[in-house]
């Protein structure tokens, strides 16, 4: 169990079981390999069988209360820890540390109350090293790294053959970004014990926070093997490929999963987004779709990057409406996502509501979060829709400075000074015009574009410079054979 080789744990577990049916020790272990998974419903009924074969054996109370704690009924989690600690006697340091531990592994956490137990159990058992890995679990909650690393320090000095506090220290010095005293207690932790699983494991997420992606999944594979390649640990893994943002990798390893397990929803959200960022939007929709049906009737969990995705894929899809209302609601969820607003921009601009696309694009640009030349050359198109040349101009003017060999840049500054310069005496949008067309890349693909460009070069120089009139005339004639403007200057320019 401890080396999260879950399958074959929970099978060793299930012989004991038989062979012994009066004890209660192995259902309660038998429920920790189902809460490590997350199977909480399959711990409890373990917990609960335990406390039938052998109602005097505290420890599956403790599970029992854990379970509770997990589901949010701390009055009930309390009676049944009390009820556990009193069949003990209270002199078990062991249960104290599993009821802490209820306490520190929980998505609600207390670790004020952890801290209480544990120090009891400290008195009990002074030189019991997994009292201390706790302690430190604690205080690591609290943000006190001092006090964390001080105690799995002592924990490690009480027992120096075992990694799990080395392990400890070493993600708290990952998590801190001192990646260096990090690989250094990892080295040493796979000194004593190079298969102990868990190990890889936590060097592959240190490997990611500090970017360095192929030893974060070289690891990562290495925990898989010594795990016993067992499903748990396999979907783990595709979550993991997902964050180190390797979708094609993700989009393979969830699809294998798929062919033998489909119990997880999650790994339906993991290949949404997989599929939505690699832009098979078709296959992407089929997933979200599939997520959400299931997460209704399941109670999945749903967060705001659900109905984000959910927006950006009906986005991709041309469902703008949609998409809108995805948007909306991840908003609602997490106000702090406030780069959506860029993405409800595009998404209104796209259904020709300008004024919206504006309000959109402004508070996404005044949030300073991600803001990108896109943001401004939506907020610019919009300008340009409403009427708006000046403000479009500026917004074009903020793309140029962005992205500065992005030719769009250019052409609609262009475009705006045309509508502010209608008569183009001032020739106000010539030099756009002239930065534009070095940036084209695809001729065919900006003909239309190129050819306003060169006629309206043609007409302004043809009052000042006849010969550069003439080079921009025939480029007309190059792009459309067929245009009588360009046939009539360049006979004038003969």
């Amino acid at each position: 169990m401890e080396n999260e080789q879950f399958s074959e744990s929970e099978k060793m577990l299930r012989q004991l079981r038989m062979i012994e049916s009066t004890s209660g020790i192995h259902c309660f272990y038998l429920g920790e390999v189902f809460f490590r998974q997350d199977m909480y419903d399959s711990a409890q009924t373990q917990y609960q069988k335990g406390t039938q074969v052998q109602p005097s054996f505290a420890y599956n109370y403790a599970g029992l209360g854990k379970i509770q704690w997990q589901n949010g009924k701390s009055e009930e989690a309390k009676t049944l820890f009390d009820n556990a600690i009193k069949l003990s006697g209270g002199k078990d340091a062991g249960l104290y540390c599993r009821i802490a531990e209820a306490y520190l592994v929980s998505d609600k956490k207390d670790p004020d109350v952890a801290l209480g137990l544990l120090q009891s159990a400290q008195k009990m058992d002074p030189k019991n090293p997994e009292v201390y890995n706790l302690l430190g679990d604690a205080y690591q909650e609290k943000q006190d790294g001092n006090k964390a690393i001080e105690n799995y320090k002592q924990a490690e000095k009480l027992d120096p053959n075992s990694v799990t506090a080395i392990l400890r220290q070493g993600k708290l010095y990952g998590r801190s970004k001192n990646y260096p005293l990090a690989f250094e207690l990892y080295t040493k932790a796979a000194k004593i014990d190079s298969m102990f699983a868990p190990a890889y494991r936590e060097q592959a997420e240190v490997y990611y926070l500090a970017k360095k992606f192929e030893m974060a999944k070289a690891k990562y594979k290495r925990f898989l093997e010594l795990s016993g390649n067992n499903m748990d640990a396999r979907k783990r893994y595709a979550s993991f490929i997902f964050l180190s943002k390797d979708y094609s990798e993700a989009i393979n390893q969830i699809i294998q999963i798929q062919k033998e397990d489909t119990t997880s929803n999650i790994l339906n959200r993991l290949l949404a987004y997989s599929l939505c960022e690699k832009g098979d939007n078709p296959a992407a929709l089929n997933a979200i779709n599939r997520f959400f049906f299931r997460a209704g009737n399941e109670k999945t969990k749903i967060i705001a990057s659900d109905f984000e995705y959910q927006g950006r894929i009906f986005y991709k899809n041309g469902k703008d409406s949609l998409a809108l209302i995805s948007y909306k609601t991840a908003l609602s969820m997490d106000s702090t996502k406030q780069e959506i607003y860029g993405e409800m921009a595009n998404a209104s601009y796209k259904q020709k509501k300008f004024e919206d696309a504006i309000m959109y694009a402004e508070k996404k640009i005044a949030s300073g979060k991600s803001v990108n030349a896109n943001d401004h050359y939506t907020l610019g198109k919009s300008y340009f829709s409403m009427g708006n040349y000046v403000k479009a101009d500026t917004c074009f003017g903020s793309v140029i400075a962005l992205s500065p060999k992005l030719p769009q840049g250019y052409l609609w500054r262009a475009k705006a000074n045309t509508q502010i310069d209608k008569d183009s005496k001032a020739g106000l949008a010539k030099v756009w015009y002239e930065k534009y067309i070095p940036l084209v890349t695809d001729v065919e693909k900006n003909k239309r574009d190129l050819l306003e460009a060169n006629l309206y070069l043609g007409a302004y120089y043809f009052q000042t410079d006849k010969a550069r009139a003439k080079e921009y005339w025939l480029k007309v004639a190059e792009l459309d054979p067929a245009n009588e403007k360009a046939k009539k200057a360049l006979e004038t320019l003969k």
